[in-house]
């Protein structure tokens, strides 16, 4: 028989699995109940009521001088981080936006969280998962997370999520801060960010299984985690299946993708059955049950977005592609490099498995050559440099001492070419360092897979520095008499000034001649080249300055973003793929794409830079494009069929400008139907590019098709309203209610607080600790960097709230003096229902009552002013207390909860007193 005291609610103790909660009695004396590892179901007769917390605190009721004010912080603790506007009150430094509060008081008031984000490209969803992920923290909701993220888009995470957002995750992997080598990572490390590469292999997901469950796994570019049917077969890929394993060892799965259907019902409801299998039996039932999708998918466009008060969130954007052919000397050299490139290739191909490595460096080559003449006449320079060691080093295997000698001091002449080193003892030693340095590491060889991932990184621009470095170290397969090739090459180098570089300068004289005070981006993805226009820049207009960001982590790219934003500051920015991300540069309105990544969508990330929330101006764009050479004609070719489509749609306005929706829409979807490397590669022996025409107008029809489908399926999704956020907007009460919360712990330890203006303050965590000059003001806090920003997710808030939050239950029982003609009983309970989308996550529930047992709500309605009452006396005995808590005041609680809709047989929850005051 199954224990007949045991009701819903009611903390039990169980042999082997601890302190839990009863959900919910069950037939043949079986018992559902809630342990910290999870739900079990388990014989009633196992289990035994637990003390409760309650009876704890009601045993040590006392009107000691901190009893009240301890009582209140432990209850604040509970209270803050479910406010309303918590997700509004972030300490971290970004604009936050009306779209993105909302989003994450959805997500973090519902359970299950198992949802689709599918916001368009530029909305934030890395901003959103960050906003997320702390706001379940604070309430302490969050342990244990998990990012699975494709392997280009690790650091991306790494960073923002930790120099952002200091939420401390750790990169999984062999490159990473942590490995499974010698035991099992998944089960030491909380917060993991893997990609899903290294995730989906089988001996992998048995340790995740091993492991205890996540609190939370996020999946972004969700798109790839496909399945696909075959008459009446499915084809479930690895990364589908590595989700399967996830979403059953996980409370909460949010998946991310900006385009998560590909124009196949089939895959795209095999997504939304990892979110919720029972939401619909079939492809053909979603499509005409579509609303339904509201149930798990939020989308919303930059159309939908908005501003606090309302007015659009991104201005206007002009793109302008500005044409033109090169000069005779760089076609010269141009069909010479042509030449090479093929051969490379053909050999390649020739070589299989063999020619790996060798293919790899003809793409890098191909995409250096595409940025500038002078990126790619450097890369071949070091790669003769290098070919010309590797020879030298097989010669001396031979035993050909003459041929070894003669070619190593070849080499060093190149050095000193290269180097401008002088031939001076000096010199000469740097030039012998700089040649031992290149001979290890030819010597140790080329990591193969580097190659390969440096070479085929579609999604962003990874080919910087270590493409460059990779292409021209990978020398054990090349072609026949390369180095007198590439010397031969080098010969037809044009001396002249670029086409590109010259087109670009007077581009930027009549800029400056209108507006000499004129702020312009440039990006260029290779160091070389970037090299190059800063030369060139500073030559030309001296005195107007330039600044170039390469790289590094968020603090470098920061200080190059504010010296350039300074009105005193250099008038250019120049930036490689690293500034594609992280930085905001709405300050500016002017953008030069001097090269062309291969994957448009690239582009669309880079315009992002200066068209973005804050910018006032129409963003002005101009690619610059050789239009004789195969990336010209391409990307014209791509840029007219979009054209196309538009104008087909009605997606042009007046100056000829491509509606932003639609072509984030179609180059979202182009990019899984198209393989940019091998289409950029095969055109090289396509002259007339009759091939490369014809796949890319069926891909882009493909994609425009698919668009037409995902806008009919998602036409039925909720829009965001400005209604929403506007519960949320007015955070004055809880900047309020943090600042009397922080001044009362941090004096509680022994620290101080003090008012300096309107806007700041300054605050000591403890007795001899530094102190902090804060600010609730997120532009003030912007503005100067010496200022913290604070807000609910703020480290010392997040220290202050977890410490008050773990106080003893034999000190939460006070008193209060709050002038009332009856002794009352106060008692405040954090309940935390789950298993329904209504009223779930955690609630604070006030029960006041009489001596007599009677209900009180006028005290439940001030409860938190009675904490900060005097403290007072008293006021029952024991067993006074025991009745009414057991007669009273338990069923009264058990009676709201049913009322509330929390207490009802389809959801779970618990219950727990986190302070009882007596009053008089």
């Amino acid at each position: 028989m199954t224990e007949p005291s045991l009701h819903p609610g009611q903390r039990v103790l169980h042999t082997e699995f601890g302190e839990g909660v009863v959900i919910q009695l069950t037939a043949n004396g079986y018992v559902r109940a809630f342990f910290p590892s999870g739900e079990r179901q388990v014989f009633g007769e196992s289990l035994r009521p637990a003390t409760s917390r309650a009876e704890q605190i009601i045993a040590h009721v006392d009107g000691g001088a901190h009893r009240l004010r301890d009582a209140w912080l432990h209850v604040e603790a509970h209270a803050l981080p479910l406010m309303e506007n918590a997700a509004a009150l972030t300490s971290a430094r970004i604009d936050l936006l009306p779209h993105q509060v909302v989003l994450t008081h959805q997500v973090a008031t519902t359970a299950p969280r198992r949802f689709l984000v599918a916001d368009e490209v530029g909305l934030g969803k890395t901003i959103e998962i960050a906003l997320i992920l702390r706001e379940l923290a604070s309430r302490g909701e969050l342990d244990r997370a998990l990012m699975v993220v494709p392997a280009g888009l690790v650091n991306n995470w790494h960073r923002e999520l930790n120099e952002v957002f200091n939420l401390d995750f750790e990169v999984f992997g062999a490159e990473g801060d942590v490995t499974d080598r010698r035991s099992n990572a998944f089960a030491k490390h909380n917060r993991l960010i893997a990609s899903v590469d290294t995730l989906k292999r089988r001996a992998r997901i048995s340790r995740l299984k091993e492991a205890p469950p996540w609190d939370l796994v996020v999946c972004d570019e969700a798109h790839h985690l496909s399945a696909y049917r075959n008459g009446r077969k499915v084809r479930k890929t690895e990364n589908y299946k590595l989700a399967e394993a996830l979403r059953d060892h996980t409370r909460d799965l949010i998946l991310l993708s900006a385009t998560p259907h590909q124009g196949d019902h089939f895959r795209f409801w095999m997504l939304i059955q990892l979110l919720n299998p029972t939401l619909f039996k079939s492809p053909e039932e979603m499509v005409d049950e579509r609303h339904r999708l509201n149930e798990v998918v939020y989308r919303r466009t930059k159309a939908d977005a908005c501003t606090a008060d309302g007015s659009p969130l991104f201005a206007r954007r002009w793109v302008h592609t500005e044409s033109f052919t090169m000069s005779a000397a760089e076609k010269a050299f141009y069909a010479k490099l042509r030449e090479y490139l093929i051969d490379g290739f053909n050999l390649a191909k020739q070589q299989g498995n063999q020619g790996r490595a060798l293919g790899f460096v003809m793409t890098i080559f191909q995409k250096i050559a595409a940025s500038s003449f002078a990126a790619v006449r450097s890369t071949l320079l070091h790669r003769q440099l290098a070919l010309t060691i590797h020879e030298a080093i097989l010669k001396d295997e031979a035993l050909d001492i003459d041929g070894h000698q003669a070619l190593m001091e070849e080499a060093r002449q190149l050095i000193h070419q290269h180097s401008g080193l002088a031939d001076d003892a000096v010199g000469r030693g740097e030039v012998d360092r700089v040649l031992a340095d290149l001979k290890l590491r030819l010597i140790r060889k080329l990591d193969e897979d580097r190659l390969a991932a440096v070479a085929s990184s579609e999604s962003a621009e990874m080919v910087t520095a270590e493409g460059e470095e990779a292409a021209t170290t990978a020398v054990e397969l090349s072609l026949p008499e390369e180095r007198l090739r590439i010397a031969d090459l080098l010969k037809v180098f044009p001396q002249e000034r670029e086409t590109k570089v010259d087109k670009l300068l007077r581009g930027l004289g009549a800029l400056w001649e209108q507006n000499p005070n004129e702020k312009v981006v440039i990006f260029a993805t290779y160091l070389a080249t970037v090299d190059l226009l800063a030369r060139e820049i500073n030559t030309a207009y001296p005195g107007q300055g330039v600044v170039v960001l390469r790289g590094g982590d968020h603090g470098t790219k920061l200080a190059a973003e504010r010296r350039f934003r300074r009105p005193d500051g250099p008038r250019v920015l120049i930036c490689t793929a690293a500034g594609r991300e992280g930085i905001n540069l709405q300050f500016s309105r002017v953008l030069f794409n001097f090269d062309l990544p291969w994957n448009p969508m690239d582009v669309e990330q880079r315009i992002g830079r200066i068209h973005r929330y804050g910018q006032k101006e129409t963003a002005q764009v101009y690619n610059l494009v050789l239009s004789d050479t195969i990336e010209g004609r391409i990307f014209l070719m791509l840029t007219d069929k979009l054209q196309e489509i538009a104008r087909a749609l009605g997606k042009v306005d007046e100056q000829g400008n491509i509606a932003e929706d639609l072509r984030g829409q179609i180059l979202g979807q182009l990019t899984d139907r198209l393989s940019y490397d091998q289409l950029y590669r095969e055109a090289l022996s396509d002259p007339e590019l009759k091939r490369t025409r014809q796949e890319l107008e069926a891909a882009m029809n493909n994609a425009s098709e698919a668009r037409k489908v995902v806008f009919e399926l998602f036409q039925d999704l909720d829009q965001f309203s400005l209604d929403d956020y506007k519960p949320l907007a007015n955070i004055d009460e809880g900047k309020s209610r943090i600042t009397t919360f922080l001044q009362a712990a941090v004096e509680r330890n022994g620290g101080s607080f003090q008012q300096i203006d309107d806007l700041r303050f300054k605050i000591t965590a403890e007795a001899n600790s530094v102190p902090m000059i804060c600010t609730f003001d997120r532009d003030l806090a912007q503005q100067n960097e010496q200022l913290e920003l604070i807000g609910i997710d703020h480290p010392l808030i997040n220290r202050l709230l977890n410490q008050w939050r773990s106080t003893e239950a034999s000190s939460l029982g006070a008193t209060a003096n709050v002038n009332i003609k009856q002794a009352v009983a106060l008692s405040i309970w954090l309940v935390q229902s789950f298993g329904s989308k209504q009223d779930a996550g955690s609630h604070l529930v006030p029960i006041a009552v009489d001596r007599t047992g009677k209900r009180m709500p006028s005290i439940e309605k001030q409860y938190l002013e009675c904490l900060q009452a005097p403290t007072g006396q008293p006021q029952f005995q024991a067993k006074e207390r025991a009745a009414l808590l057991h007669e009273h005041i338990e069923p009264m609680l058990q009676r709201e909860l049913g009322h509330r809709g929390i207490a009802n047989p389809d959801k779970g929850y618990s219950t727990e007193m986190l302070a009882w005051v007596e009053m008089d």
